[in-house]
């Protein structure tokens, strides 16, 4: 582990900022959907029925692929109550099979993720927050190729203010020297904000839509478009040396001028 006294930190998320993660949970869903209107359902309210389970269920049951498969067969089963329609017991064991596949599909690296890693290793102590099932994120990770840029790895139920206070105290962080990057408001922006750390955004356009929902936009983040912009932010072409610039500011200190806020 690095262990420069000076050296800033970044608390980096993993699906769909270093990965494609919700693209194949939509891929799911609308194999749901085509299924349940062949069955004469509506479309959209077998979207929604499937939302509300899903909104009931997460906050008990977590992120597994198993939970997320049988929420599409508590879904298919509400509608059947709701129209009184027998439940076809091979169509339930088909959208299990569909449900179960978010947790094989093959890692996909968004633009310039590896190279961006590689570039900040040197000047940063990594550490890799995600949340969801520890045998199904542990098993992405190691598929990604990307685990050896990390000096820890941490895999919670969910991420609060409280994940982030305990990185905090744990390693020693100094919270003006650490950022949350990663492309949830909901789980990464607000509550790294909370802790007193810094936080970057970096948006995807398929962000699962409960990340999106928070009571209050966040305010004070740094937005960038892509992963790859860490590199300039941090202006990591500069040699880390523990050295403070003509300014007075560090090597890599944020060039927070290049860049927009939430």
């Amino acid at each position: 582990m690095h262990t420069h006294p000076q050296q800033p930190t970044l608390i980096v998320d993993a699906d769909d900022t270093l990965w494609e993660n919700n693209i194949f949970y939509e891929q799911c869903i609308a194999e749901f959907k085509a299924l349940m209107e062949a069955q004469g359902f509506d479309g959209e309210e077998a979207v929604h029925t499937l939302e509300l389970v899903e909104r009931e269920r997460v906050p008990v049951v977590g992120y597994s692929p198993a939970e997320f498969a049988r929420s599409l067969q508590i879904a298919y089963q509400r509608l059947c109550q709701r129209y009184s329609t027998p439940v076809q017991e091979e169509l339930n064991a088909a959208l299990w099979e569909i449900g179960l596949r978010v947790g094989n599909y093959p890692i996909i690296l968004l633009d310039g993720v590896e190279e961006t890693l590689g570039l900040l290793r040197p000047h940063f102590r990594l550490l890799l927050l995600t949340k969801g099932d520890p045998q199904t994120q542990g098993d992405k990770l190691a598929r990604s190729g990307l685990a050896h840029f990390f000096d820890a790895v941490h895999i919670v139920k969910e991420k609060h203010t409280g994940v982030f206070k305990e990185l905090i105290e744990r390693y020693g962080l100094d919270p003006a020297h650490t950022w949350m990057v990663g492309d949830s408001p909901r789980s990464d922006i607000l509550p790294a904000l909370a802790a007193g750390i810094g936080a970057i955004h970096v948006p995807h356009p398929n962000t699962w839509k409960l990340e999106l929902e928070v009571e209050a936009e966040p305010k004070g983040a740094i937005v960038l478009n892509r992963f790859s912009e860490l590199a300039h932010l941090f202006q990591v072409a500069v040699a880390w040396a523990g050295l403070t610039d003509s300014e007075g500011e560090g090597a890599c200190a944020p060039a927070l001028g290049e860049s927009s806020s939430l």
